[in-house]
C-alpha cells in the first residue's frame, strides 16, 4: 500500500469528541458551515477533525451535512472505557499501528524510540507533517490505554495489565492514605 493511501489521524481526540457533542445535542445531524462556526475551526481544521471521526466510523457527510453513523451515535452513548475500547479495536486494524503494537510486543523492553513511528509514518510527507501525524496518532493511542509515553526519554511503550494494575494499586494506596487522615 501506499504510504499517502494509509489513513492518519488528522485530529485530536478532544477535536472529534468536541464535534461529536455538538452532533448530539443538534440531533445528529448539522451543517457543515454552521458546526465550522460553533468549534471555532477554519475549513482545513474542521474537514481534518470529521476525516479522523470517519476514519473510525463515527459520522459521514451527507449534502453538506454531517451526521452520525449508527455507530457514531452509540459512541456517543457509550461511557468512557467502552469508547475507549472501540478506538483501541479501531486503531489496533490500522496499518501503522500495526506495525508499532508488534515492534512493542516483540520488544524486550515493550517499548521503541519516537523515531520508530516517525519512520513508520514516513513518506512523501514534510518534517512538520511526520510531527502532526505522531501527535495525533499518540494521542489517540494514549486515549485508548494501547501506549504510554515517556516524554523525558522520547520513547513508546506497550500499556501491559501489569502496569495497569500497578497504578491501580498505587492510586488505591493514595487514596488509603487519604482516607486515614
Amino acid at each position: 500500500m501506499h504510504k499517502m493511501d494509509v489513513p492518519l489521524p488528522k485530529a485530536r481526540v478532544s477535536e472529534v469528541l468536541g464535534l461529536l457533542e455538538i452532533l448530539d445535542d443538534e440531533g445528529g445531524h448539522v451543517d457543515l458551515y454552521r458546526l465550522g462556526r460553533t468549534l471555532g475551526h477554519d475549513i482545513d481544521e474542521l474537514i481534518s477533525t470529521i476525516e479522523t471521526a470517519q476514519l473510525f466510523g463515527l459520522v459521514d457527510v451527507d449534502n453538506g451535512d454531517v451526521v452520525f453513523t449508527e455507530v457514531g451515535k452509540q459512541f456517543t452513548d457509550q461511557d468512557m472505557e467502552e469508547r475507549k475500547r472501540y478506538i483501541s479495536e479501531s486503531l489496533s486494524k490500522l496499518p501503522y499501528m500495526v506495525e508499532l503494537l508488534t515492534a512493542l510486543a516483540e520488544s524486550e523492553e515493550h517499548s521503541v524510540d519516537m523515531e520508530f513511528l516517525e519512520r513508520i509514518i514516513d513518506g512523501e510527507y514534510s518534517e512538520r507533517e511526520i510531527k502532526y501525524f505522531v501527535r495525533n496518532i499518540l494521542d489517540w493511542a494514549r486515549f485508548a490505554e494501547l501506549i504510554w509515553v515517556d516524554s523525558d526519554e522520547q520513547t513508546i511503550h506497550l500499556e501491559t495489565e501489569e502496569e495497569e494494575e500497578q497504578e491501580e494499586n498505587e492510586n488505591n494506596s493514595q487514596q488509603d492514605y487519604q482516607q486515614e487522615q
